[in-house]
């Protein structure tokens, strides 16, 4: 198990145990070894900028902001374990990450037994925010809702309703979600579902799955993958194999990583992906945290990144708002009391908490009430994943059809 505190604050224990000068401490699960690495290093870095910042303009109230990371390996029972340890044994006021949704289930119901506030930065399932948790809190959108670009793209471009769509999702709860949403919403608009094909995660070989969807020539192609692998593997094997849809359409997790670029080049050309958005590229204030970002880093921040960067300011304006006293339970209820009078703006959008009924008759309990808004297609264009709809947060023009669906 490995534990990473946060550079950004250099001295973890303060010398003086003064309330006003200790470090307020905030939990982070997340994978940073395994598989998922790579978007635990997404969420760290995104982390990281937002506590420089924070603590260099004088912190909360004075007081420093540390974030102490527990890798979990993408694996659920461990999640479940390094989370009660940031709780009992790190003394964590409050909780942040999780990457996927199956880690975040066991986080939140680890979270909502020790009575300590939670916010959701990216994991997207429904049901996390579904359980009735007063603990937990969400500011992304859910997976029933990452289909909402998408749906309004083929409801509203010329020419773009599906006359047929192929499913292949994967078999954890993110993909279960939204395949399901997508799925529902498609047959609501009378659009055949020719192929509904559930893979197991980490699936080497989807060349049988590919042959199958070949033959039944679907005139859109949807798949949804929590891993990077799979997602780059799933759109080599259906290329190479020659499927021709006129879109081929992701949904968030693997398709929103640069490795789709570094890993397929050319083939990842026109896949689009709908998914929490980025922020709205085209406000002066986001842009200039992708500068600031990618000057830091050297690479552009899109959902992780935003996410992650914007979780730990709204958890520094609810601990600014909450009155703390230095006995645990008591500030971590009124943490949880800050987030739920919540409202403010960030570059990921506006943020509001509130219960209300979700596209698949959910009812959601502390979820941003602004998720619905917070939904994009993107499409991936000469190495880079832009922004294409709505039209209003669009960074360049989308290409529709795929010229490949015209060969």
């Amino acid at each position: 198990m490995l534990k990473l505190v946060s550079t950004v604050l250099l001295s973890a224990v303060l010398s003086s145990p003064a309330l006003g000068q200790q470090a307020i401490r905030i939990g982070a699960p997340q994978p940073m070894t395994g598989p998922d690495a790579p978007f635990g290093d997404k969420f760290k870095k995104a982390y990281g900028m937002a506590i420089e910042e924070i603590n260099a303009a004088g912190g909360v109230n004075g007081r420093k902001l540390e974030i102490v990371i527990e890798d979990h390996q993408a694996k659920n029972a461990l999640a479940a374990t390094v989370a009660e340890k940031l709780i009992t044994s790190e003394k964590v006021l409050v909780m942040t990450g999780g990457r996927a949704s199956g880690q975040a289930m066991e986080i939140a119901s680890v979270c909502q037994r020790l009575k300590t506030p939670y916010l959701v930065d990216h994991p997207s399932a429904d049901m996390i925010t579904a359980k009735g948790f007063e603990f937990v809190f969400r500011n992304n959108p859910t997976g029933s809702i990452y289909p909402q670009a998408f749906l309004d793209f083929i409801s509203n471009h010329p020419g773009a309703m599906p006359k047929s769509a192929a499913v292949v999702y994967d078999n954890t709860l993110f993909g279960k979600t939204i395949a399901t949403a997508a799925m529902k919403k498609l047959k609501e608009k009378g659009v055949p579902i020719v192929a509904n094909e559930a893979y197991p995660v980490n699936t080497l070989d989807f060349k049988p799955i590919m042959t199958k969807v070949k033959g039944l020539n679907p005139d859109y192609m949807l798949m949804v993958a929590v891993a990077t692998t799979d997602a780059i593997l799933l759109t080599r094997h259906a290329k190479e194999m020659g499927i021709r849809p006129r879109a081929f359409v992701g949904f968030g997790g693997g398709f929103g990583v640069a490795d789709m670029h570094t890993q397929l080049g050319p083939l990842a050309q026109n896949v689009f992906s709908s998914a929490a958005w980025s922020g709205n590229t085209n406000d002066p204030k986001v842009k200039a945290f992708y500068d600031k970002f990618h000057t830091k880093y050297g690479i552009w921040p899109h959902e992780h990144e935003v996410e992650g960067y914007s979780a730990i300011y709204i958890l520094a304006d609810a601990l600014k708002r909450a009155k703390l006293t230095g006995d645990l339970e008591k500030d971590r209820d009124a943490i949880r009391q800050a987030l739920l009078a919540t409202d403010m703006t960030t570059v990921f959008g506006k943020v509001k908490f509130g219960s209300w009924t979700g596209p698949l008759g959910d009812t959601y309990t502390n979820q941003n009430v602004y998720s619905p808004e917070h939904s994009v297609m993107a499409q991936w264009k000469d190495g880079q994943l832009l922004n294409v709809w709505p039209r209003t947060f669009a960074e360049t023009s989308l290409t529709f059809p795929d010229p490949l669906a015209m060969k």
